[in-house]
């Protein structure tokens, strides 16, 4: 009976626990130069990456896809360790020094991805949206700014469905990338940042 009743309750559990996905290993993520210099990025656990630049820009990202039909809500944290002077609304300025983009892809080629850039800004508020002024497929969405302070732990919690319903009004059902920015190529500063802990459910 009392194995009857633990068997019971596992299976419950099951279906009404959130099922979370401790994701990613950045171990198997890879870097990639977008343009200019090069971002470095030192995995300092499974899910703990760090981030340098001087003056570079590189993704550091997962070509994996899933569902987020089942896993819409993806959390983390990250902190800004060297932030940056800019004004990134302007295009010449348009560098962060913590970034995180998650893309829908509409085919093979890089301009058929529309893409959610979370980011954390220097003079830009948090709160603010706007598009990407390098790639009209691409929104912005300001998390933290310079009164979040530096070398600071925070933590986030995002709708991925809800989000690109609501900035780029599609319905989307995988995410077919994503990854982490550090970059300096436009202002040609040095930044860096921290980003872990992140979890889908």
């Amino acid at each position: 009976m009392v194995t009857l009743k633990r068997n019971f309750f596992l299976v419950v559990s099951f279906f009404v626990t959130p099922q979370v996905m401790t994701y990613p290993d950045f171990n198997d993520f890879f870097s990639r130069s977008i343009i200019g210099g090069t971002t470095e990025y030192e995995v300092i656990s499974d899910n703990h990456v760090r981030s340098y630049t001087n003056s570079g820009n590189s993704v550091f990202v997962t070509t994996d896809t899933f569902d987020v039909l089942d896993k819409n809500t993806a959390s983390w944290q990250w902190k800004v360790l060297i932030p940056l002077e800019a004004n990134e609304r302007l295009r010449r300025n348009h560098d962060f020094a913590a970034r995180i983009i998650f893309c829908k892809s509409d085919g093979i080629l890089p301009t058929q991805k529309r893409c959610l850039n979370y980011v954390w800004t220097d003079s830009v508020e948090k709160g603010t949206v706007w598009v990407n002024p390098w790639n009209s497929k691409q929104i912005n969405i300001a998390l933290r700014d310079s009164q979040d302070g530096v070398d600071t732990w925070k933590e986030e919690k995002i709708n991925l469905v809800e989000d690109f319903k609501k900035y780029l009004n599609i319905d989307i059902k995988k995410i077919w990338g994503w990854g982490v920015i550090t970059d300096a190529d436009n202002t040609r500063q040095i930044a860096s940042a921290e980003y872990k802990d992140f979890n889908f459910q």
